[in-house]
């Protein structure tokens, strides 16, 4: 017998797993993402409000003793980081229904189809592109010409070779693109693979060259400043220091050179090196600025804040450059100024953590309930406005996304 609207209160739990099974469907980056473990939110059993933080653990990393079984001058104290993330995205979308409208259909799954699921759609959306923005805002590792439409598989590879250069695991690694990206890298891949017939019918690389494919389009577009030569290391606007995070820079035009989020650079003299023998790799290190947008002050200075800590060797194993930077070191900016460039995104899945939490709940609502499937969590109030005297609906989501190895991922910008 088909479910009547006498029982929509009964199946409100039915109707948001198939939200929440949508929902992650819809997500390819969070799918494929590592999720906050439990333990980090579940102890507050009334739920969380936007703002507010939950603890994320970094691993810790150590330093080997070589040649030396007498370690009594080389315990190493363990150096595993907390760090406290805000629940900083939520997405909600309100309407008015009312028991009218539901009384047209009879059946639970018409009332999804046609109330439901087209919410959950706009939410998935909505989640996808922030949390993809601000994960890839947090990559520095970049490859390919900015500019260029090509997708060939030296750009992907090459891609795969700095991962591996900072020790990404090889396996669970994941590449998303937007369709313009898919096509190119199907054509130039045409000569080298054998494609499966859905993969021929469908245009789509399932798996290739060490990553999993996926497509959709909300990838992020980064917009470069107005200011992209000229610029240079400032100590004294922001002193350097071992663990620095805020870098001083100067060479802007005066109180009109801008410089934006998710802008990727260079820092001369300052090479990458290898995270467990500290050996340089012969490249610099790549930087991504993760602070509001710059606009220089009266002497075209600002200071950018950097997507990671910097160590030297003084600081033993934390070291991720050769040197800190040194005053007046020139900054080479990825790009042209004033220029858009889309920024397709390779990770391992380890790299960022991702999370959807309960929410607070009322407790005398009409309809109020919140279920979690596949690591997603979606809640779904209904209740009566008495301003207005109307029945308002709302889904709602909470979330994060935190950089935890930004190391571990790679751009292709073009």
């Amino acid at each position: 017998m088909a479910d009547s609207i006498l029982t929509i209160k009964s199946n409100t739990k039915k109707l948001l797993k198939m939200a929440a099974a949508d929902l992650s469907d819809e997500v390819h980056f969070f799918r494929e993402t590592e999720k906050l473990e439990d333990s980090a939110f579940k102890a507050d059993a009334n739920g969380y409000n936007p703002g507010e933080q939950v603890s994320i653990r970094i691993p810790a990393e150590w330093t080997v003793v070589e040649d030396n079984f007498d370690i009594t001058s080389s315990i190493q104290d363990i150096k595993e980081t907390v760090v406290n993330a805000t629940l900083d995205t939520s997405a909600t979308v309100p309407f008015d229904l009312d028991t009218s409208q539901l009384a047209t259909d009879v059946d639970i799954g018409k009332i999804y189809e046609r109330f439901i699921r087209p919410a959950v759609l706009d939410i998935a959306s909505n989640v996808e592109y922030r949390f993809l923005r601000k994960a890839t805002q947090y990559v520095g590792n970049t490859v390919g010409t900015a500019g260029a439409t090509i997708v060939d598989p030296d750009t992907v590879m090459a891609a795969g070779e700095k991962m591996d250069e900072f020790l990404a695991p090889m396996r669970d690694r994941n590449f998303l693109m937007d369709s313009a990206a898919m096509r190119s890298a199907v054509n130039a891949n045409k000569n080298l693979f054998t494609f499966k017939r859905e993969e021929y019918n469908d245009a789509y690389i399932g798996n290739a060259l060490g990553f999993d494919w996926h497509k959709n389009q909300l990838i992020y577009r980064h917009t470069n400043g107005n200011d992209v030569t000229g610029v240079a290391v400032e100590v004294s606007v922001a002193a350097t220091s071992e663990g620095m995070t805020a870098l001083g820079i100067d060479g802007l035009t005066n109180t009109t050179g801008t410089l934006t989020k998710g802008t990727v650079f260079t820092i001369d003299g300052v090479y990458a090196v290898h995270p467990k023998t500290k050996v340089t790799l012969g490249f610099l290190k790549q930087f991504t600025h993760v602070g509001s947008d710059i606009t220089a002050n009266g002497s075209g200075q600002g200071t950018i804040t950097l997507n990671m800590p910097i160590y030297s060797s003084s600081s033993g194993s934390l070291q991720n450059v050769s040197a800190l930077p040194a005053d007046e070191a020139a900054i080479s900016i990825v790009g042209a100024a004033s220029t858009t460039y889309k920024q397709s995104l390779l990770w391992h899945k380890k790299a960022f953590r991702v999370a959807s939490v309960p929410l607070q709940m009322p407790k005398s609502a009409e309809l109020a309930e919140q279920v979690s499937e596949n690591g997603i969590n979606i809640a779904l109030v209904k209740d009566f406005d008495v301003l207005k005297r109307r029945w308002i609906t709302r889904l709602d989501f909470l979330g994060l996304v935190v950089p935890v190895r930004p190391d571990h991922a790679c751009r292709v910008t073009n």
